[in-house]
């Protein structure tokens, strides 16, 4: 059973800001069945005959960025440790078990969530409640696992640096964000790595599965009359039993400044790496579609402007793209190029010039309608399995917009108007964030 800690919400924020459509047309939550238990767990029930897999994603309001200062990466390591052993099961007794049933279980770690995914046969998925009910209570954190834990995510957030295109993203996550907690990506930080101790992971863990934290969002083939009672018993005895301590990281205010930003890392690469980034609203705000839209003509894929203009007229670049990130709090669209180092400050420009194209033109509304068009096309692609609608409803009831929420974003796209584009960018692309790369 691979231990998998995820560094983005690929299944999770990728859907909700994916979403577009007409509600009218396709309706995720008509059947959902909502019950919110007496500690506070709250539970989404949806019966999808059509497939013979249930799924279900536990999710928890506890995420990297609540990590306690100089712990960064706790709840990195806190999620990697789930599978590590319980008082009853060693880590090998629940690998073997669920392996035996066909299950897959997978423990993720993210900015501003954590989640447990589970996906499993209808009569594998009471035996596989039973185990993913014994790690939420009982977890050992055996002192053996959790060191090899420790000493595997040090590796991996090593590795990050390894690579310049890890480093001048991460690089810019630093410059960009300053002091705030975004900063530091799921892994945290080395020094928070090598000062978390095992009493931190499991006093973490249950400050992580606070009842009144979690949403359980469970589709599939099942009966909701025959699940709802065994949901109910497990789920409704779960208890908040955090001490106190380590204590989480309180919210911190961002404040981007007023001017432009540079840093400039010399290494010794043949290429040059550069990204530049501008504050973007988070990602359920109500600028949120309109900056959705943006990244979307400005870089995504092959018929992007960024590409189109850079890449393919003028050869200034080996790749381009942008990204809008997606954050709960102060969020960035940033875009990335890789290229020549003589073709730097020309490629600069010719970023600078679309990025501002946007303020100064804003979309047409046959623009718009072609974005809104292809987002409708991938929520519907991304959302025929159960395990991403459970997800998707989870995050929703999580935010606190309600599940209901998922069938109203639907429109959102359809409803961006050239004005909301030129106002986004008009709102955001004041001051830009760089970070470059380069022999």
């Amino acid at each position: 059973m691979k231990r998998s800690v995820c560094l983005t919400l690929a299944i999770l924020l990728t859907l909700a800001t994916s979403a577009i459509g007409s509600a009218a047309e396709l309706s995720i939550t008509a059947t959902v069945e909502k019950v919110v238990l007496d500690n506070g767990v709250t539970l989404l029930l949806k019966e999808n005959p059509a497939f013979d897999i249930i799924a279900l994603s536990l999710l928890t309001g506890a995420g990297s960025v609540h990590d306690p200062e100089g712990l960064e990466g706790l709840t990195y390591l806190t999620q990697r440790n789930l599978l590590s052993g319980t008082h009853t099961r060693s880590g090998q007794d629940l690998v073997v078990a669920l392996e035996s049933l066909g299950i897959q279980l997978q423990a993720t770690a993210s900015y501003d969530y954590s989640a447990v995914l589970m996906q499993a046969t209808p009569s594998a998925f009471g035996p596989g409640l039973d185990i993913l009910m014994d790690m939420l209570e009982n977890p050992a954190f055996p002192e053996a696992e959790f060191e090899r834990e420790r000493h595997t995510g040090l590796a991996e957030y090593e590795s990050l640096y390894d690579e310049p295109i890890n480093a001048v993203l991460f690089g810019f996550l630093e410059v960009f964000y300053g002091d705030h907690p975004y900063r530091y990506s799921p892994y945290g930080s080395g020094e928070g790595l090598l000062a978390a101790t095992r009493e931190d992971a499991a006093n973490w863990h249950r400050y992580i599965y606070q009842p009144e934290k979690m949403v359980v969002a469970v589709v599939g083939n099942f009966a909701t009359a025959e699940i709802l009672p065994v949901l109910e018993d497990r789920f409704g005895r779960l208890k908040d039993s955090f001490p106190g301590t380590p204590v989480p990281r309180a919210d911190q205010k961002f404040i981007y400044p007023d001017e432009d930003r540079q840093l400039v890392i010399n290494l010794p690469t043949q290429a040059a790496f550069m990204v530049i980034g501008y504050p973007a609203p988070e990602t359920f705000g109500e600028d949120a579609p309109a900056m959705a839209v943006i990244n979307s003509v400005l870089g995504e894929g092959m018929s992007s402007r960024l590409f189109t203009e850079i890449r393919d007229k003028r050869g200034l670049a080996y790749t381009v793209l942008s990204q809008y990130s997606d954050r709960l709090g102060p969020s960035s669209l940033f875009t990335f190029l890789a290229t020549h180092p003589d073709n730097v400050d020309e490629a600069r420009e010719h970023v600078l010039l679309e990025i501002q194209r946007f303020a100064e033109e804003g979309l047409s509304p046959e623009e718009i309608a072609w974005v809104a068009g292809q987002k409708r096309g991938a929520f519907i692609r991304q959302n025929e399995t159960n395990l991403s609608q459970s997800a998707l409803l989870a995050v929703a009831e999580l935010v606190g917009f309600g599940y209901q929420w998922v069938d109203e974003y639907l429109r959102f796209y359809e409803e961006v108007t050239p004005e909301d584009i030129t106002a986004a960018a008009q709102k955001y692309f004041q001051n830009y964030t760089e970070v470059l790369i380069t022999p």
